[in-house]
Formats: structure tokens, C-alpha cells, sequence
């Protein structure tokens, strides 16, 4: 079966190619002889109007002495309100002694008046008229005006012709005189070629759409939205006026100058999203819709007549979106590593781009004006369509595999999760059936000792051995019991009225010291009196009582010997502090001061227990919303830190904060 991304790559490529085609068909079509190129003509601009075709006639015979006047390239003047007059002449050798089809446009120029007279003749100018504010459509039913004109008289060498324009939209006119067949030829050609254009560009544009609505892609509306651009396209070739012709309202006047700037603000949005800079470069992202809005907010400017105010505008705004565009491309390269097939993909609208540049500077006559070159953008357009939906289906596709992806994560994160879930259970379970059997053994040792008449018979080493293997399995089952706890989503601290000292002091009834180990506990810095003092604190006894006892198990088990110290301070009103220092090695420089309370994290010096005794210990006293601590560590011992407060009236899972 062919995936989405094959489907749409076939259908793009089968549609370039063929339009590949058609165009090169419709490019080696017969050309006709053009305006500059194979007419020269002479310019006079007129901005107040005011010229009679006498009078500029008698001025464009003056500037006829002069032979720097002659304009050989395409006439272009921007977007102004003068009124111009060309000149030139159509040679009797033009026409081979058969009648000459005069194409003229663009279509979008609002008032074109061609005089036309043969050579030195007295009798009066003939007079054609077209334009998109005028009801002439020229002498054959064509999208572009052709004037049939019939070959020059004998004694005549050429036509005289004087063209008059006038426009709100860009000051341009080209004009094409063809033989009759070679005419027929190339706009059979040409109504194929642009046939076959808007039919693609319907089909494109619909299945963008449906893309859209389906996806859901700012990309994908984008594109959608460049159907304005095929608009622009109908207009400047003269479909809409041919289509619809003007009877009260010229619709293809504001239709041009509407979708002229619409489709520059498109494509600005459309840039943007193909280099998914809302995600990358979000002010850039931001910015460029601004230049977007800004040019749509321009188009009441056309129902004024204030057109050619509002394309300066808008190209000064597209040159500075532009320049953003083109600065951004390789800060995505180096800052984000752009995967170059898609940065190949999002780069399609700079080539759109770069037409519609050429445009505008062909229209303002930056560069030599070229009809061929005015069109690039038109061609571009269909192309930059395809393309972009081509990215918006890749994108589509790796969002989808992306997707795929966090689901498996999700899935093993949960594997995982249940797995950690069934251990911690399976470790609380075995905990709390080793405690039966481990107080049967307690309980037998101490008969066992008891029963003995000797106090140093060798019997009773044996029998603290194994308590002291009893004590150590009786922790650790504690401990299992305690993180099973912890771990429980239902945790409940019952705090209590405890007196802190004296569960110090049954902490370290747990612990068991070797005969190289001292305990010292000191009170304020002072040796603890005989009296017990009284420094209350609120906390589950069991749990703490556990958690100090690891804290002293660990500092037994990593130093060799020495003294182990704890001082109590209970000055402070708010909290209680506890103070275990040992004379071991230290940690081991690889572990940081919260590395070591990971769970299952073991030190190098020894490898007993299971690693949970720190980690355990510091869960119970964030449980009781105080703190575990290394405080410091060197070559001559560790010192860990419990701080709890002393008015702690919390219960439940709202005491426990998980790391």
C-alpha cells in the first residue's frame, strides 16, 4: 500500500513534470516582434495630464532628434499618477502585406489609448481604447486586447503609433504584434498552459484545504490561504475581466490591487510557518506576522485611490520581512541543526520570494522591465503551492513517528513504574513475614543466653554473633518495611508529642558498635547530663527512630573505628537539630552531597547493606518536613545534619515531598 508521504511525493512529481511540459511547450512557441525590443519608442510623461495628442505629438517629434531618447527595453514606471505618452513606429515590413495582430496590456492598466496613423499622412488619427476602466476589449474575444490592424498603404513605409497611459496600478505596457497564425498558435498554447495552471492550482488548493481541516496545521492554512496568489494570477492575465466583464463595477480594477497586496502579506505568513519559526524564533515569528497584518491593513487604501501609497508601503514592510526571513535561515542551521532535507523543503518560499523581488524591481524599473521576467513569480507561485504541502505532509509524517515514539516511552515509562510498584510490594511483603521468625530467633538467643551458667563460655559468643546477624536482617527489614511506606501513594505520618532526646537514645539501642567504635552524645556542646532534658518535637516515632539509626548504621559501617559523636541542639523555638560525625574516610569523591542519598547507592569502602539506609532516612525526614544533610566530608570523618520543627501539625502524604 503507498503511505501518505509516497502518495503526495508521486502526485507533486507527476504534476511538476507535466507542467514542466506544458511550459516548455508554450516557451518555444513563435514569438511576435515586441515593444523596445523590435520597436523603439520615445517617452513623454505629462504629469498634470494636460497634453493634447497634438501637442504631445509635436514634443515627441522633438525628442526624436535626439538620438539618446530611444528606449530599446520594456516600459516601466512604477506606481505614479503621471500620465505618460510613448511613441514608435510599426514598419510595413511587419506586416508582410498581410493584416498584424497588435496584443497590448497588461490588463490591469486602467486607461490605454493607442493612435495610430500611417506614415506623413494628413487625415486623422485612429483611435483604439482598452483598459480595465474602459469598455474596450479590443477586435477579438481574447483575454488580451488584440487590435486587428491591416498592413501600412503602399506609399506609406510604417505606421506612426502614439500610445497614451494612464493608471493607479503599476505604470506598465508592453505590446506584441503577431502574425495571424503565429497568434492562434501561441494562445492556443497559452490557454492550454494556463488551463492546466488554474486547474492544478483548484486541485492543489482544494486538497490543501482538505489537508488543513483535517491536520490542523498553521503551515497547511497558510498554503491555503495562497489560493489568493491564483487570484492575483487570473487577474494579470486578464481572466477576470474577460470572464466578467466591467458593466458598473470594474471588478478586475480593486481585484488586482486587492490580491496584489493580500498575496504578499500570504506569503510573508506562509514563510514563517515553513521554518517553523513560531517554535524556533518566536519574536521573529511574531514580527513577520506583524509585517502580515500591517499589509492587509493597507487594502482600504484601494477604495480611496490611494493604491500606489499603499504598495510603497507595502514593499518597504516586504523587504524588512524579507531581510528577517533571510537572516533567520542560517541561525536555524547552526542553532538548531536543521535536518537538511526539511531546511531544503522550508528554503522553497525564498525562491517564491526571490520572484516576487524580481517582480516588484521590474515594476519600479530598478531592473530592465521584461514581460518574461514580471511572470517568474506566476510560475514560481504553483510551484511553492506544491512544495509546501509536500512539508506540510512531511512534517505530518515525523510529528506522527514522533507520536509513535512518546507512546512507546510512555508505555515503558509504565512498564517500569508498575515493575518498581510490584518490587517495593514484593520487598514489603517479604519484610513483614521475615519479622515472625526474626523474633523467634530474638527471643530463643535470649533463652539460650539466659539457660547459660557461665557468662564466658564460648557459647555466648556464638550467640551474640548471631544476634548481631539478627539485629542486621531485623534493619533491613525495617527499612524494606519503611520504603514500601514511603513509596505508598496513601502515606500516612502519625505525629505525636515525642520527646527527641529519648528517641535519640532508642535509636542508638539498635545500633550495634564494635569494640573499636566509641558513641559520645553531647547536649548543647556539653556532655549529656543524668537527667534526661525534655525537647519535645511532634513526629512518628517508629519512622524517625528508623531514620536515625541508619544515619548511625552507616557512620559504623564506613569508619574502621574511632568515635561516632551526636549533638543535640534544642535552643531555637522553630526547630530541633541533630549533629552525627564520624572519624571515617569520607565520601568518595565521585558522589556528591545528594548522590549519596539516591536509593540503592552504595560507597566503595564496603559493600553491605542494600543501599536504602541514607536514602530511607532522608525520605522520613522530609516526611516530617525537615531536612537530611551532609554537612561536610574529608579524609577525617563525615558530619550529617537532621533538622526537624519542632511545631510540626501536619499529617499524611502532605509531609512527604518525593524526589
Amino acid at each position: 500500500m503507498i503511505s501518505l508521504k509516497q502518495g503526495s511525493s508521486f502526485w507533486l512529481s507527476g504534476c511538476l513534470l507535466l507542467l514542466c511540459l506544458v511550459f516548455s511547450n508554450l516557451v518555444l512557441a513563435e514569438s511576435p516582434l515586441r515593444l523596445g525590443e523590435n520597436f523603439p519608442y520615445h517617452v513623454l510623461p505629462d504629469p498634470a495630464g494636460q497634453y493634447s495628442l497634438d501637442q504631445a505629438h509635436t514634443l515627441l517629434l522633438d525628442q526624436e532628434k535626439t538620438v539618446s531618447s530611444i528606449q530599446r527595453d520594456g516600459f516601466a514606471r512604477g506606481y505614479t499618477h503621471t500620465v505618460y505618452w510613448l511613441k514608435t513606429e510599426l514598419p510595413a515590413a511587419a506586416f508582410n502585406g498581410k493584416d498584424g495582430w497588435l496584443e497590448v496590456g497588461p490588463n490591469f492598466a486602467d486607461d490605454i489609448r493607442l493612435y495610430l496613423r500611417p506614415e506623413n499622412s494628413q487625415q486623422d488619427w485612429t483611435l483604439l481604447e482598452t483598459g480595465d476602466l474602459q469598455s474596450g476589449r479590443g477586435d477579438l474575444d481574447y483575454r488580451n486586447p488584440v487590435f486587428v490592424l491591416p498592413p501600412p498603404p503602399v506609399e506609406a513605409n510604417h505606421y506612426e503609433l502614439i500610445v497614451r497611459l494612464q493608471s493607479a496600478s503599476s505604470m506598465l505596457f508592453f505590446a506584441n504584434l503577431w502574425s495571424p497564425e503565429a497568434f492562434m498558435n501561441a494562445s492556443s498554447r497559452a490557454t492550454a498552459f494556463w488551463s492546466f495552471y488554474f486547474g492544478l492550482a483548484g486541485l492543489s488548493s482544494l486538497l490543501a484545504l482538505l489537508l488543513a481541516i483535517l491536520l490542523r496545521t498553521r503551515l497547511l492554512w497558510s498554503a491555503t490561504a495562497l489560493t489568493s496568489g491564483y487570484l492575483l494570477v487570473a487577474c494579470v492575465q486578464g481572466y477576470i475581466s474577460w470572464l466578467f466583464p466591467a458593466t458598473h463595477i470594474p471588478w478586475q480594477h480593486y481585484a488586482t490591487s486587492f490580491f496584489s497586496l493580500t498575496s504578499f502579506a500570504v506569503l510573508i505568513w506562509m514563510s514563517s510557518e515553513t521554518l517553523d519559526l513560531r517554535h524556533k524564533l518566536p519574536w521573529v515569528y511574531r514580527g513577520l506576522n506583524i509585517c502580515s497584518l500591517l499589509i492587509l491593513l493597507l487594502t482600504p487604501l484601494i477604495f480611496v485611490d490611494a493604491y500606489a501609497l499603499a504598495v510603497s508601503i507595502k514593499v518597504v514592510i516586504f523587504l524588512g520581512a524579507v531581510a528577517a526571513f533571510f537572516a533567520s535561515i542560517p541561525y536555524l542551521w547552526i542553532r538548531h541543526s536543521y535536518d537538511l532535507r526539511e531546511l531544503g523543503l522550508a528554503l522553497v518560499p525564498a525562491i517564491c520570494i526571490i520572484g516576487s523581488l524580481f517582480g516588484v524591481f521590474s515594476v519600479f524599473g530598478w531592473i530592465a522591465f521584461s514581460n518574461d521576467v514580471y511572470v517568474i513569480w506566476q510560475y514560481l507561485l504553483i510551484f511553492n503551492m506544491l512544495f509546501v504541502m509536500l512539508v506540510g505532509v512531511y512534517r505530518i509524517r515525523k510529528t506522527h513517528f514522533e507520536e509513535i515514539e512518546k507512546q512507546r516511552l510512555t508505555q515503558s515509562l509504565q512498564v517500569e513504574r508498575e515493575a518498581s510498584f510490584h518490587q517495593r510490594q514484593f520487598l514489603g511483603m517479604v519484610g513483614h513475614e521475615f519479622r515472625t521468625p526474626l523474633a523467634v530467633i530474638s527471643g530463643t538467643l535470649e533463652n539460650l543466653v539466659a539457660l547459660e551458667p557461665e557468662t564466658d563460655h564460648p557459647r555466648i559468643t556464638r550467640y551474640q554473633k548471631i544476634q548481631r546477624a539478627t539485629d542486621r536482617l531485623n534493619q533491613l527489614t525495617d527499612n524494606c518495611l519503611a520504603d514500601a511506606r514511603l513509596s505508598a501513594d496513601n502515606l500516612y505520618v502519625d505525629l505525636q508529642p515525642v520527646n527527641f532526646i529519648e528517641l535519640v537514645f532508642s535509636a542508638t539501642s539498635l545500633v550495634h558498635l564494635s569494640d573499636t567504635h566509641r558513641l559520645s552524645i553531647l547536649f548543647q556542646g556539653k556532655p549529656l547530663p543524668a537527667s534526661i532534658p525534655h525537647c519535645k518535637v511532634n513526629a512518628d516515632a517508629a519512622l524517625l527512630r528508623i531514620a536515625i539509626s541508619n544515619i548511625l548504621d552507616n557512620a559504623v559501617k564506613y569508619s574502621i573505628g574511632g568515635t561516632i559523636t551526636l549533638e543535640l541542639d534544642c535552643q531555637s523555638t522553630t526547630e530541633v537539630c541533630l549533629q552525627v560525625s564520624d572519624q571515617g574516610a569520607g565520601v568518595e569523591t565521585e558522589l556528591d552531597s545528594e548522590t549519596i542519598f539516591e536509593r540503592y547507592r552504595r560507597g566503595q569502602v564496603t559493600k553491605q547493606g542494600a543501599g536504602l539506609g541514607l536514602f530511607v532516612a532522608r525520605q522520613i525526614v522530609r516526611a516530617h518536613q525537615g531536612e537530611l544533610q551532609l554537612v561536610s566530608s574529608s579524609a577525617q570523618g563525615s558530619c550529617f545534619a537532621i533538622t526537624l520543627p519542632k511545631n510540626n501539625n501536619k499529617h499524611g502524604a502532605d509531609n512527604f515531598n518525593d524526589e
